[in-house]
């Protein structure tokens, strides 16, 4: 067999498919061994077993009658998209065909048959794969009664199916097949190309299921599990086969699973409750994180929509785990109960168990599989024991295990099923990263076990349920700062009716009304415009209100005809007001992202990090017979005179693809002899060149890892064009725990607190990150100069940097002749690689719009970087914009 599709490398096929970091691992890591071990039916096992284990010492035995290699990746990474890759690899490289795909339950074959075989699926896995001729055939069920087998469409076959298809001795795939001559699973057996892929393998280490997979007799078999640990008795055995494990532990450390944290209630005796009373208060507890959840999930949905790019709401769900049935209907009869959230739960939740039969189990399977869709009103999910494999959620939350978990795999097997991230990678948002599970009794053993280091559960994620604060949300109101006395003027002018404090009042109301509705209107509708009709609309739904108004209804129905007129004309007023509030904002379109360049910022080396020493001239000598026998003794001197320690170091450098050596050449030589004066100055210039000869990958490793601290990385030739702003700013969605007015003095966390009084703002209320800035927006509040200013929304602007990440500026500050984008950042922060990163997106966006903007009618914009300690109260914006625009 040789190499039919010489492009597609692993790098290539890691490259089209999105790999992950574990997944591109795993697939170098069959290329390395099929390389190796020559495969073919038949093959010497053990001299095959000798070169696998060679490589990786972890695997020393097969296990089975034919070489399996098997895969350990934690929960969520992605096993069935890396199947496809395997299948991509050994198709390109190997030419094999025919792959055996086994599932152990219904709910993962009926998964795999989609991912495998659908297109529109969102999680096909060959999307984007070009080296087949067709899409790879998948044959499942009864297929092959259907047709002839040996006459597909596509070169690739995929044979999937459960394992209780074949296990059983009197199966129908056993069977004789007429047009084949012989069963199914013989044909199957005979295949010269048939590469075994075991889905959650650990299913198959039974007698019967595994004698029936020796029986396929397959080239290769591949085996994929989170759990590579089979029961003998009351002991859990690692697999023997393993070449690559990817824990749980790596994957929330490496950004490819929510983040699991602890909850309890500190300085409670939990030993003092009784058992249903425990139940309670961790219901309690659970329902409170739920709650915040869904608050937390809603806001981030609205604040980082765009109406080109809507972020659909996630909506979470709860996981209360029982230990039996009849304690699972105790605790949906407390939760359905009245006492439980005034019966907010009722109709939110179902109890899914194996009893279950009829209707009701089919009812309630059918919501527990659609529980993410948004039109799926269930909230709590109560289960006995754990879901099946294959139950594949994202929107999981929160889970409160009552009276269960005793073991430390059952409590990680639970967390685990609300470790998968709802966007599909880690937000930022740490509460939108997040997974709750309520401790309250075994948190001291949590604790322990995360102590250990192996746990899938970190030291410092741990809350307390009584630190989780209520917040109070909603959504921003645009800065209309209409004058209440010439709204009153302009109302009797109009309308004519006779003033008294009752019609002061109800034209107040009126305004009011219609301030909130014109508002809603624009923020729904991303409206910039409101036609006659729609004015109309708010004016009778304002009138509608008024008119059953307990107090003033009876004076807006005597002078209900003048005053509609009126409220359709404040309509169209309080629009046109608002509309002339917002900011234009031009957003960038890229059409050509260039080339990337990774630009290293100037610093010098940490040398705490080397402490390496020279290498004494020894030899170690071991006596084969009995390795116990080892002795020590001097070797000759190595002379390291003419050996060049610089550019030792250098030539491993110039091996990293971010480094070029033109562009960082001064950098390189700075670094390179900070760390070689180093060395000298502490073990003498012979103990230096020692050290670099014989550790020269750590040293130039050490020196890369701190370069790559110090880098952003720089999209050149960036081609763009400017998309006309459509007149509105977007709607703005708040959460905070205290509000107080923009002058008043908070010594609080100020990034939970709600500002209010904005007049010439956007928006009425705003939110800071820090003192600079709120002290900032007093400034240009109160300055004469500026016209309006706007804490911008997530994705208000499109402009990314560092490969694809989004950058909001602090501030848009309007003048009359100008608009500024404004950046203030504490002085700690100036050379940070993410900062000059930012910065000079920023300066480049204000180049391209201020081209566009001068041949379109528009202003000018300019970028302003202001250092936070230059921010003083008698400061002004003119004064900070001259100094600081860049």
């Amino acid at each position: 067999m040789s190499n039919f599709f010489p492009q597609y490398t692993t790098d290539y096929i890691s490259g089209v498919m999105s790999l992950r970091k574990p997944q591109k691992k795993s697939l170098e890591i069959l290329a390395e061994i099929v390389a190796a071990v020559q495969l073919r039916k038949g093959m010497n096992l053990k001299a095959a077993l000798g070169a696998v284990r060679a490589m990786y010492p972890t695997c020393t035995d097969f296990e089975r009658e034919f070489p399996s290699l098997t895969f350990a990746l934690a929960t969520g990474v992605g096993k069935t998209r890396l199947m496809g890759a395997f299948i991509a690899y050994l198709y390109t490289h190997l030419n094999v065909k025919n792959y055996f795909v086994v599932a152990p339950n219904t709910t993962i074959y009926e998964k795999l048959k989609r991912e495998l075989s659908d297109p529109n699926n969102s999680k096909y896995v060959f999307k984007g794969l070009g080296c087949f001729s067709a899409p790879p055939q998948v044959i499942t069920d009864s297929d092959y009664n259907d047709k002839n087998i040996s006459f597909y469409d596509s070169d690739v076959r995929l044979f999937v199916y459960n394992i209780d298809k074949f296990n059983k001795e009197g199966a129908n795939m056993k069977q004789v097949h007429e047009v084949l001559g012989e069963s199914f699973y013989k044909y199957l057996s005979e295949l010269p190309d048939l590469v075994l892929i075991m889905d959650e393998s650990h299913h198959y280490r039974a007698e019967r299921g595994a004698a029936a997979l020796n029986d396929l007799h397959p080239l290769l078999g591949l085996e994929l599990t989170a759990t590579p640990l089979v029961n003998q008795g009351a002991k859990q055995v690692p697999f023997k086969n393993v070449v690559y494990e990817y824990p749980l532990s790596k994957a929330i450390e490496d950004g490819y699973t929510r983040t699991p944290y602890a909850v309890t209630r500190s300085d409670v005796d939990f030993f003092n409750f009784g058992e249903e009373a425990l139940d309670r208060l961790m219901l309690t507890d659970g329902i409170k994180c739920h709650e915040k959840a869904k608050a937390k999930l809603k806001a981030y949905a609205a604040n980082h929509s765009t109406p080109e790019h809507p972020v659909r709401v996630v909506k979470p769900f709860m996981l209360v785990v029982c230990k039996d049935t009849d304690h699972a209907q105790q605790v949906s009869d407390y939760i359905r109960s009245d006492a439980f959230r005034d019966g907010a739960y009722k109709n939110k939740t179902i109890v899914v168990h194996s009893k279950q039969r009829g209707a009701e189990s089919d009812e309630n399977l059918r919501r527990l599989l659609d529980v993410e869709d948004a039109n799926n009103n269930v909230e709590i999910v109560i289960h006995v024991n754990m879901l099946k494999e294959g139950w594949d959620v994202n929107n999981l939350y929160t889970i409160v295990p009552l009276r269960t978990a005793a073991s430390k795999i059952l409590r990680e097997q639970m967390v685990g099923r609300g470790l998968r991230l709802p966007y599909g990678e880690r937000t930022g948002d740490k509460d939108v990263d997040a997974v709750m599970l309520t401790a309250h009794d075994k948190f001291a053993d949590i604790l322990e076990e995360a102590k250990k280091g192996d746990s899938i559960f970190k030291a410092g994620n741990v809350i307390k349920a009584e630190d989780i604060e209520p917040e109070e949300a909603e959504d921003a109101q645009l800065s209309l700062d209409i004058s209440e006395d010439k709204t009153l003027r302009s109302a009797y002018e109009q309308t004519g009716i006779q003033k008294t404090e009752q019609t002061d009042e109800l034209i107040k109301k009126v305004n009011q009304k219609v301030q909130d509705k014109v508002q809603r209107h624009i923020r729904e509708n991303h409206a910039v415009k409101l036609t006659m009709e729609q004015a109309t609309q708010i004016a009778e739904s304002v009138g509608a209100e008024l008119a059953e108004d307990a107090d003033l209804g009876d004076v807006f129905k005597d002078n209900r005809d003048p005053l509609l007129a009126w409220t359709r004309q404040q309509a169209e007023e309080t629009h046109r007001t608002a509309i002339s509030k917002f900011i234009p904002i031009p957003r960038i379109k890229v059409t050509d992202a260039g080339v990337e360049e990774y630009i290293f910022v100037d610093f010098d080396i940490d040398l705490s990090e080397f402490n390496h020493v020279p290498v004494k001239n020894e030899l170690l000598i071991v006596n084969l017979e009995s390795q116990e026998d080892r002795n020590r003794i001097e070797g000759d001197h190595i002379d390291f005179d003419g050996y060049n320690p610089k550019r030792t170091i250098l030539a491993e450098l110039r091996e990293k693809p971010e480094i070029d050596y033109e562009r960082c050449s001064a950098l390189l030589f700075k670094l390179i002899t900070q760390v070689c004066d180093h060395y000298e100055s502490k073990h003498g210039e012979n103990g230096m060149r020692n050290i670099v000869m014989m550790f020269k990958r750590d040293v130039a490793g050490k020196i890369y890892t701190q370069m790559m601290r110090h880098f952003y990385c720089k999209e050149g030739f960036l081609q763009e064009e400017v998309i006309e702003p459509n007149g509105l700013n977007l709607p703005q969605h708040y959460e905070y725990q205290s509000r107080v007015g923009l002058y008043e003095e908070y010594t609080g966390d100020i990034r939970s607190v709600l500002f209010d009084g904005v007049k010439k703002g956007v928006f009425a209320s705003v939110k800071f990150q820090s003192r600079p800035e709120l002290l900032f927006a007093r400034i240009i509040e109160g300055d004469t100069d500026v016209q309006n200013w706007l804490r911008p929304a997530l994705k208000e602007f499109n402009i990314t940097y560092n490969r694809g990440q989004n950058y909001q500026p602090d501030f848009v500050v309007e003048t009359e002749k100008m608009i500024y984008m404004v950046e203030v950042k504490g002085e700690d922060k100036l050379n940070d690689p993410d900062v000059l990163a930012k910065k000079e997106r920023g300066i480049e966006y204000c180049a391209v719009v201020s081209r566009w903007g001068k041949a379109n009618g528009y202003k000018e914009w300019r970028y302003v970087f202001i250092p936070s300690q230059q921010i003083q109260p008698y400061s002004t914006f003119a004064q900070l914009a001259e100094r600081f625009t860049v």
